[in-house]
């Protein structure tokens, strides 16, 4: 059914509240991390885990909520500074990096917001270079 309300709020758990928490905290080597790790995957890859996201949010309603937790992850990434007001190098500067970060946060985000609805290799492609660089192991 189209345009069907979910009412399910994929932002509203302790997990998100925990992510978000988790992302303020992160330092340079993590953000420089996080965006190797999720560029070392492959392209394929990332295109079929969108799809899968895609094809959940169809199938239970929340497309919208997806756009919720895409956006507020996009807006963390583009914000200025998380309180390290410095450049990295003589030419990038730290919001540049969070913004390059932008795309492995998103899909972390959602990994963690889709859950259990996502299947496990879905997930993993979402939520792999978040493990390897922001939480240390896989």
């Amino acid at each position: 059914m189209w345009g069907r309300r979910s009412g399910v709020n994929l932002l509203d758990t302790d997990e998100m509240a925990a992510f978000f928490e988790r992302l303020d905290h992160l330092n340079q080597e993590q953000l420089l991390a996080l965006r190797a790790a999720w560029r070392s995957t492959s392209r394929e890859a990332h295109e079929e885990a969108w799809a899968a996201v895609r094809a959940v949010g169809a199938r239970e309603g929340l497309t919208r909520e997806i756009g919720r937790v895409r956006n507020r992850a996009l807006g963390w990434a583009s914000r200025g500074s998380n309180s390290i007001p410095y450049r990295i190098s003589s030419d990038v500067t730290w919001l540049q990096i969070k913004i390059e970060a932008g795309e492995a946060i998103v899909d972390a985000a959602l990994a963690l917001a889709l859950g259990s609805r996502l299947d496990a290799g879905t997930r993993k492609v979402l939520i792999g270079p978040w493990l390897r660089a922001a939480e240390g192991g896989e």
